[in-house]
């Protein structure tokens, strides 16, 4: 009898989509893959339902959720008008876009200008900015990851396949293309002379990792700063978890859980800001 009362107890205690065999799938934005799928880990270690993520850049992530093949989009840009009116949304932290060089480049900062010279190929050696003779290799984005729609907005340098030229040109023919943060860190971590652009909580967690990259001053700003949002940093972007509002009861929980404070623990710990 009180086994079965204990029983009893433990069902009703137990949130209802925990006895959801189907699993709740996310895709989206690379940036924040890694931290969405710690926060799946821990959610399915206290519910018992499996959560599967994946990436393919944030625009995957809004039309994904859009069209119901993952009940939530990960997004790492802030929400278009028309975006807002289709879904709804929560901001699980903040992120801000960083340049990033080898570990060995002896540059400690630049400025817009030197960013706009060397993505569009003005630059091309390591010699004309130090002392360092080395050739520089662009490492940039492909097209439909937001980190890119950020650089191209910041900087005013179009990806080369844009349909339009930006105000400042289009990012040299000879810039290697990437998808993740992962694939643009371990490029610049292995070649000399690279130079790449991605978040900052990515760049941190992996340099404490070990990566052999450096994060440089941008317009006088250090990312790396407590202040960052505060000291005026040029480039700075939402993190966003997108859903339609029909599949709020069956995404709720996570949300929750990802809003509450073990979730923001979790956000801290790979380094990226959180929501006042």
């Amino acid at each position: 009898m009180v086994w079965a009362l204990v029983c009893l107890l433990f069902v009703a205690a137990t949130p209802a989509f925990s006895q959801n065999s189907e699993a709740l799938r996310i895709s989206g934005a690379t940036t924040i893959q890694p931290l969405v799928e710690q926060l799946a880990e821990e959610f399915r270690e206290g519910t018992g339902r499996t959560v599967r993520v994946q990436g393919g850049g944030s625009l995957t992530g809004v039309v994904d959720a859009m069209e119901g093949t993952s009940q939530i989009g990960m997004v790492s840009r802030a929400l278009s008008e028309e975006e807002k009116e289709r879904l709804e949304y929560v901001t699980i932290g903040l992120d801000v876009l960083v340049v990033i060089v080898n570990s060995r480049n002896p540059l400690r900062e630049v400025d817009k200008q030197t960013v706009i010279d060397l993505f569009t190929g003005r630059i091309t050696n390591w010699s004309e900015l130090t002392a360092w003779d080395r050739e520089v290799v662009l490492v940039n984005k492909e097209m439909g990851r937001s980190t890119l729609e950020l650089f191209e907005e910041y900087s005013g340098v179009h990806h080369r396949g844009s349909p339009t030229e930006g105000p400042n040109g289009r990012v040299a023919p000879q810039a290697y293309e990437i998808a993740s943060n992962l694939d643009g860190a371990t490029l610049v971590g292995g070649i000399p002379g690279a130079v790449g652009y991605m978040s900052l909580g990515t760049s941190l967690y992996l340099l404490d990792k070990g990566m052999p990259i450096k994060i440089l001053v941008l317009n006088g700003h250090d990312p790396t700063t407590e202040n960052v949002i505060s000291s005026g940093y040029p480039i700075v972007r939402e993190l966003n978890l997108v859903y339609l509002k029909s599949n709020e009861p069956d995404v709720r929980a996570f949300l929750d859980f990802c809003l509450g404070p073990r979730g923001r623990e979790v956000v801290r710990e790979f380094r990226y800001l959180l929501v006042d």
